[in-house]
């Protein structure tokens, strides 16, 4: 039992190290990683029928690159291409169905028959357009970078399919029924798959349980140390101002956690909820360290004979 109070100290200090450790670590990968602007730049048909090539634009702080896509005509991805000297159009048709993008717009037009006129096929506009760009980091001229360069339509069976390259906006597709999808930009590393799109403000918002997740840390922690501290007689306040400080750490580290960047096709979460667990690990461990060390205190600082024996 006498030695307890060291190995308590050991494996606080252990825990604390962990922590920062931690810290450092999301700290590291969030400035490596950095953010990565993609911008869908191109789609042109592809050399097989039934496909399509979209060519995109990568960038980080510390590198830049130019790759090639083969899609087919259902908007999935196949592999990377060799980029071929095939033109890019800003118009098409499908039978008696045209389309055609609007330069410096993120919109496209359709027409149907010959003596009919171009309506709004799909389109990001006004204010909604204008929250789009503010969102987008270092984007420069919106109407250069987040528009509607070119597209392809394809008559398929049942219908047509259209793909638009949208820059920053990733690469917009028409299904045979009529439907339009934001795909985003098609990237690859552990697998092929699509780098989704940013929000829009008419979107719904998905659900974020970031700030549930630091709670059930920060409360999990507190109560670990808060409980044991609270029922040692006397009280003493640093320790547990000490667990008080050990749950914001713990929910510090979780907050970094739950804001993981995505890693290629892994999402962020992949690697945030580990880093969640390990929080609420150390932090329970840490506090009750703290409350232990309190009451072996406590007792220690006793004096012998002080009540009259």
């Amino acid at each position: 039992m006498k030695a307890l109070p060291v190995v308590a100290r050991v494996i606080l200090a252990l825990g604390l190290s962990g922590f920062g450790l931690l810290i450092v670590f999301l700290v590291l990968v969030g400035h490596l990683l950095g953010p990565e602007i993609n911008e869908v730049t191109e789609v042109r048909d592809g050399t097989a029928p039934g496909t399509v090539q979209v060519s995109v634009e990568s960038r980080t702080a510390r590198s830049h690159s130019s790759t090639s896509w083969t899609l087919d005509d259902e908007g999935s991805i196949q592999r990377r291409s060799d980029d071929q000297p095939r033109p890019a159009r800003t118009k098409g048709c499908a039978d008696a169905d045209c389309y055609r993008v609007v330069p410096g717009r993120l919109r496209v037009e359709r027409r149907h028959g010959d003596t009919g006129a171009y309506t709004v096929a799909w389109e990001v506009g006004d204010a909604t357009y204008r929250q789009l760009a503010a969102a987008q980091p270092d984007l420069g001229d919106p109407a250069a970078h987040l528009s509607s360069r070119s597209l392809v339509v394809h008559k398929v069976g049942g219908g047509h399919v259209v793909f638009v390259a949208n820059g920053r906006d990733g690469l917009l597709y028409r299904d045979v029924t009529g439907g339009w999808h934001r795909l985003g930009s098609p990237q690859g590393g552990e697998g092929v798959y699509f780098e989704p799109p940013p929000r829009l403000a008419t979107d719904p918002r998905p659900l974020d349980l970031t700030w549930y997740a630091v709670g059930v840390v920060v409360l999990v922690v507190l109560l670990s140390g808060a409980i044991p501290v609270a029922r040692r007689r006397p009280f003493r306040f640093g320790p547990a101002l000490m667990v008080v400080l050990v749950a914001l750490a713990a929910g510090a580290v979780a907050l970094l956690g739950a804001r993981f960047p995505d890693v290629g096709m892994f999402p962020g979460v992949f690697y945030g909820v580990p880093v969640i667990f390990a929080a609420l690990v150390l932090g329970s461990c840490c506090a009750l360290l703290f409350a232990i060390a309190a009451g072996r205190g406590s007792r220690a600082g006793t004096i012998p004979g002080a009540n009259g024996h």
